[in-house]
């Protein structure tokens, strides 16, 4: 009976414990989350995010970044005011009651602007808290082109060769359709 007992509470035991969140945690958004968000951070510290409409006033996106390591979102098109919420990573609660009451609040300002700028770069920001003193922002930008495939147009030789028969006109094939690859690349 002690031995059902201990296997029970060992099976049981991974089932209580709870790990700390990372990445996008929710989003409301109607729109494609397509614009770049980097944040630089330090270890010790975790951060929970939300991204706040700021016309409106409405929370749009809530993710959770693990304090030094990389943290990258992508994020819909408009203007954002950023919080944060701040605090050690065994202190998380859950998006209700954050990091206790020794929560740190963050909250940039003036709103960030993520969108289209230029052909076909899509316009975010890199943001390094790794200082909270000094906290840096620059832009950062998703470039894209369209590649030719070259598989997709390639034909197999019909020029005359010594001993070889010309084929009949009526069996050579269509001509392919080209077809192209979306390249997308950091270009800030």
């Amino acid at each position: 009976m002690i031995r059902l007992v201990l296997i029970f509470l060992l099976l049981a035991a991974p089932l209580r414990a709870e790990t700390r969140p990372e990445g996008l945690l929710w989003s409301v958004s109607e729109l494609p989350r397509t614009m770049p968000l980097q944040i630089k951070t330090a270890p010790g510290l975790d951060y929970y995010l939300v991204l706040r409409e700021a016309a409106t006033g409405r929370d749009v996106i809530g993710a959770y970044a693990r304090g030094g390591e990389f943290f990258r979102l992508l994020v819909p098109p408009g203007q954002f005011e950023l919080q944060f919420a701040i605090g050690a990573p065994q202190d998380w609660q859950g998006p209700g009651d954050l990091f206790g009451p020794d929560t740190q609040r963050l909250r940039l300002d003036p709103p960030l602007g993520f969108g289209v700028t230029g052909y076909a770069r899509k316009g975010g920001h890199l943001l390094d808290l790794r200082n909270l003193d000094q906290i840096a922002e620059r832009s950062l930008g998703i470039c894209q082109r369209l590649a030719l495939d070259p598989e997709s147009v390639s034909v197999t030789p019909d020029a005359p060769m010594p001993g070889v028969t010309p084929r009949d006109p009526n069996e050579i094939p269509e001509a392919k359709v080209p077809q192209y690859r979306k390249i997308s690349r950091i270009c800030d």
